[in-house]
């Protein structure tokens, strides 16, 4: 018996975590010199560069993130993903304590290893996005929402409110763990008492008053993070019902959070009357199904990305853990998580293995296709511009002048977003104004091939070059760039 819990004990579970961290932090030196930053970590990059309550779509802790890892390893391919690999070590230690309120010290030892193993954890600790401090705050506040409503102790409802204000300034959806919380207690007979307890209230006033500062950054901006995320995320125009996309989406569930511990997730689901018999299960449960429903109901009517039930995660992880293990099928257990941990492993040397076994990648095949050829067109449009002194860089997509700004060390004073319409779509829309540059030169960079309408707002256009980065046999990134002189206005 003592030998079974020194072997689930916490400083083994922090050896294996370090060790797999140790080895995450390998792959990314490794991948700095192979792969480019994916689009949005260089648009998150650039909001980074100056502090701020706000930013165009998101709320703000994904920047700060970026900047406390660039004041440590520069304005580089690793100090801007850097801190998702410390955040998720903090995140699994949550889990683990989460785990053994619950239940036991094992199902807390394979809960944190079993969500530290996730292909979706995988993939996030080599990426900065909002999921890595959302999926934080979301555990921490599970871990402390119980504590509080055991205890009662005005730490533990701090806390709670410290982890909901936090979890408000990762991602908007933090909402959804209000009512997950306030599901679960109004049909908890035991706990229905705190729906009445004014330290409940006090720590959403709390949480509130965090993200305070972020709505008044809305306020003053048009509530413009909303707007995107109403307009753009959830892009419900109308009932229209797409069951092919919701089926994407419950096919990619499979994909990130690992095909036997997804599979096991919508067995149990169903099983709310048996689980409802155990107020732990049924905690997990209601941690699960509002925002799983959510995100189906907007897979069904619009699309849904993969990611988005990412704080289902936590609760899932949990619940699946628990089950097999009360039913002993330690197996499934072992498989859900050596299956998790083969994929990871692959998708980290998946070039090296296609290389090995002689398989030649192509656009459709290559996972990493959006994180090649960037730094090729920023070297080139680099020199472009120290040839044409006092030229501006002009782009006409988000995504490609984030790589620019980043690959061609351009600064935002520097660089323009072109937008005829006014439109307010990104923050270079928000931030940039063409209206404010009459009479200035311009390298503009553009995949587009139609460009006339750009091109004879200038008192004179010169094309360049075209540069082409092949990718693949079947691919090829091309872009055509010109020297555009005295901007004469939109009109």
């Amino acid at each position: 018996m003592k030998k079974t819990e020194s072997i689930h004990s916490l400083p083994v579970l922090l050896a294996i975590v370090f060790a797999v961290t140790l080895y995450r932090y390998y792959m990314l030196i490794q991948a700095s010199g192979v792969i480019d930053l994916y689009a949005d970590e260089a648009y998150y990059w650039g909001w980074a560069r100056h502090f701020d309550f706000g930013y165009y779509s998101k709320p703000p802790m994904v920047a700060w993130l970026i900047m406390i890892g660039t004041s440590l390893f520069g304005d580089t391919f690793v100090g801007i993903k850097i801190m998702s690999l410390f955040v998720y070590l903090f995140t699994t230690i949550n889990i683990y304590f989460l785990a053994k309120e619950l239940f036991d010290e094992e199902t807390a030892f394979f809960s944190a290893l079993a969500f530290f193993t996730l292909p979706a954890v995988w993939l996030s600790s080599l990426i900065i996005s909002t999921d890595v401090p959302f999926l934080f705050f979301w555990s921490l506040g599970m871990l402390f929402f119980v504590k509080a409503i055991r205890s009662d102790r005005w730490r533990d409802w701090i806390v709670t409110g410290v982890a909901g204000g936090g979890g408000l300034l990762s991602k908007y959806t933090m909402i959804i763990f209000l009512v997950s919380a306030l599901a679960y207690l109004a049909l908890s007979p035991r706990y229905r008492h705190h729906l009445t307890n004014p330290k409940l209230y006090g720590a959403m006033g709390l949480a509130a008053l965090l993200f305070s500062p972020n709505l008044w950054w809305n306020y003053t901006h048009e509530f413009v993070s909303f707007k995107h995320t109403s307009r753009d995320n959830a892009h419900i125009t109308g009932i229209h019902f797409h069951v092919g996309k919701m089926l994407e989406f419950l096919g990619s569930q499979f994909g990130v959070f690992g095909p036997v511990l997804f599979g096991w997730l919508l067995a149990i689901l169903p099983r709310y009357r048996t689980l409802r018999n155990d107020e732990s299960f049924k905690l997990l449960w209601w941690f699960i199904v509002p925002m799983f429903g959510l995100i189906l109901v907007v897979s069904l009517l619009s699309r849904a990305f993969a990611n988005w039930s990412a704080p289902m995660y936590v609760a899932s992880t949990l619940l699946v853990v628990a089950w097999l293990l009360r039913r002993h099928y330690r197996k499934w257990l072992y498989a859900a998580i050596a299956v998790n941990v083969l994929f990871g492993v692959a998708f980290y040397h998946l070039h090296d293995i296609t290389r090995f076994l002689g398989i030649e990648l192509t656009k459709k095949t290559d996972p990493y296709r959006r994180v090649l050829g960037w730094k090729t067109l920023g070297e080139a449009v680099e020199r472009i511009l120290k040839a044409h002194p006092g030229a501006k860089l002009l782009s006409d997509d988000r995504k490609e002048m984030a790589e620019l700004l980043f690959y061609t060390h351009t600064s935002p004073e520097n660089a323009v977003k072109w937008n005829p319409a006014h439109t307010l779509r990104d923050h270079y829309e928000l931030t940039t104004d063409m209206r404010n540059h009459l009479g200035e030169d311009f390298i503009y960079v553009t995949h587009r091939k139609k460009v006339d309408s750009v091109l004879e707002r200038f008192e004179s256009a010169e094309k360049v070059t075209t540069i082409e980065i092949p990718l693949y046999k079947d691919y090829t990134m091309v872009f055509d760039v010109y020297y555009l002189k005295h901007f004469k206005g939109y009109r």
